[in-house]
């Protein structure tokens, strides 16, 4: 009885496919994974003459989703045109089995089964580069969130008239009238001081409301409700989400799965059931985010920090705070929290004393804390 060897390479991986080779002799998309195959099958196939086996079992493993008939009327095809020739053999290192064997003629042999690979060094050195930067990068941030903690804002004398000072000036700036004289309007803008400017950032990203109305969806409806507006649309969702690079991009695309566009560009539906909740809780805590996708090209000022992280939910010691203002002090700013159980203010500390961050330290550290 015949036999055929049990040590033949397992499921072919890799198949190139020549593309200049397809178009010189209209070949199908079928016809030329088979021709790739066979090019491939030379590398390790036994030989025999001119000749090499491969049996129907043998292509049947490594290219399922070929049916035998289209097998064998590609086959047959590419015999025609003379790239290949088969008939049948017997192989002597198989106990003389009778089977079918193939040879590439001249014509076929045009086909070109190469591709350039980077080297594995190359690509190995590359890859333990890139470790290196995210594990300083990591270790940086550690030491930047080591004791942070949130210490309650006294309400002082001083507190409170800095305060009512805030008021006054924003109720100036809400209940100033409007001049339609353009003159008139230029001599406000020149009296508006560094003071009002920033008491009016701080109040439009506390208050904007962006459109969204969430608030009073459950979970399973706001998860329904998003992916229903946002599938329609083709609109992104948001950035900024904790457990990706912050500018990695939601959307929800055409099947109504949960999409990302990476900073480089790339689009990837998610298939992973934990990264998808992940997502959808992290909305479920920062709702106000549904819609409101931040340009991280744009220099980093104080307006620019309060515009992406006021409301943002973040977590110290276990107890859930919102980021409630970020303010410009003499070296840097300061960032107040707001305590989502009681509703009482406090301040970002380290050791007791109030942090001042740099710009940059601020928004790395915010992100840090992402609930």
């Amino acid at each position: 009885m015949s036999q055929t060897p049990q040590n033949l390479p397992k499921r072919t991986r890799l198949l190139v496919k020549d593309i200049l080779f397809q178009e010189k002799y209209r070949l199908t998309h079928t016809q030329v994974d088979i021709m790739a195959y066979i090019i491939n099958a030379i590398t390790w196939a036994v030989k025999v003459g001119a000749f090499f086996p491969i049996t129907n079992k043998k292509f049947h493993e490594d290219l399922p989703q070929i049916s035998e008939k289209t097998l064998e009327e590609g086959l047959r095809v590419l015999k025609a045109m003379e790239l290949i020739e088969v008939q049948m053999i017997t192989v002597p290192s198989w106990n003389n089995a009778y089977v079918r064997g193939i040879c590439v003629l001249p014509k076929g042999l045009e086909y070109n089964g190469t591709y350039y690979q980077i080297e594995e060094k190359e690509i190995i050195d590359n890859l333990t580069k890139q470790m290196s930067a995210k594990d300083q990068e990591i270790a940086k941030l550690k030491e930047e969130l080591e004791n942070i903690n949130a210490v309650d804002a006294p309400q002082t004398p001083e507190k409170t008239d800095s305060l009512e000072s805030e008021t006054k000036v924003l109720n100036k700036t809400r209940l100033k009238p409007s001049v339609p004289s353009s003159s008139k309007n230029l001599t406000d803008e020149k009296e508006e001081t560094q003071e009002e400017k920033e008491a009016k950032i701080i109040e439009e990203a506390r208050e904007k409301d962006d459109g969204n109305n969430y608030d009073d969806l459950g979970f399973t409806e706001l998860r329904k409700s998003v992916t229903k507006e946002f599938g329609a649309t083709s609109e992104p969702i948001c950035n900024g989400v904790k457990g990706w690079q912050k500018e990695t991009t939601f959307y929800i695309n055409s099947y109504n799965k949960l999409t990302i566009q990476s900073p480089t560009g790339q689009v990837v539906q998610l298939k992973n059931p934990i990264e998808i909740g992940n997502f959808w809780r992290y909305i479920d805590k920062n709702r106000h985010q549904i819609g409101k996708v931040i340009d991280f090209t744009k220099e980093l000022t104080l307006e620019e920090l309060n515009h992406r992280y006021v409301k943002m939910e973040i977590a110290l010691n276990k107890k859930k705070f919102r980021v409630h203002e970020i303010k410009k002090v003499k070296n840097g700013v300061q960032v107040s929290i707001k305590n989502s159980d009681s509703g009482n203010i406090a301040m970002l500390s380290r050791d007791g004393e109030t942090i001042t961050f740099g710009l940059e330290e601020c928004e790395r550290v915010l992100l840090g804390l992402r609930d």
